[in-house]
């Protein structure tokens, strides 16, 4: 039992967090990814007054960034979706996918299948795929740029809602 002195205590896994994506019309889960990085990236501006010794850093926005790896599993609506665009040599905004950051671990209490999550839409980079013989193949890359859409997402019918 928890007390305000003694919280319990649960480590968050890698499976505690989900990732959903916007292919087409449809919502689809990142089932083949083998890693993924959160990287806020901040953008940092300096100034310093001439009475003032030393420089201060005031943070005016981020450079959101998901470096990944993903196994190579034809079917997989993800995988498929990435590799057309790395393959067709895709650019601009055809690159630009909705990505749902599901937290598994943060259930919104008395909704079933629903919790908190983070939407952001971002560019697909995929800059290589991998040959090693005697091993399935791999993609990597990353998911870079854009705002954070807070709000829940129910996983048995795979919809946002942006919290108000």
């Amino acid at each position: 039992m928890a007390t305000d002195t003694n919280p319990v205590l649960k480590d968050i896994m890698a499976y505690d967090e989900a990732h959903y994506f916007g292919i087409g019309d449809k919502i689809a889960l990142g089932g083949v990814i083998t890693e993924m990085s959160e990287n806020a990236n901040p953008i940092e501006k300096e100034k310093q007054y001439i009475h003032e010794k030393s420089k201060r850093d005031t943070v005016t926005g981020f450079k959101n960034e998901f470096p990944l790896t993903m196994d190579m599993v034809q079917g997989d609506e993800v995988f498929d979706d990435f590799y057309e665009l790395w393959y067709k040599r895709k650019t601009g905004s055809d690159l630009n996918r909705d990505h749902y950051i599901v937290d598994l671990w943060r259930p919104v209490a008395e909704t079933e299948n629903t919790f908190q999550c983070r939407k952001i839409n971002q560019t697909v980079k995929i800059t290589e795929a991998t040959n090693v013989a005697g091993e399935q193949k791999t993609m990597s890359g990353s998911l870079s740029g854009g705002d954070f859409i807070y709000g829940t997402f129910n996983t048995s019918t795979k919809t946002f809602t942006e919290s108000v």
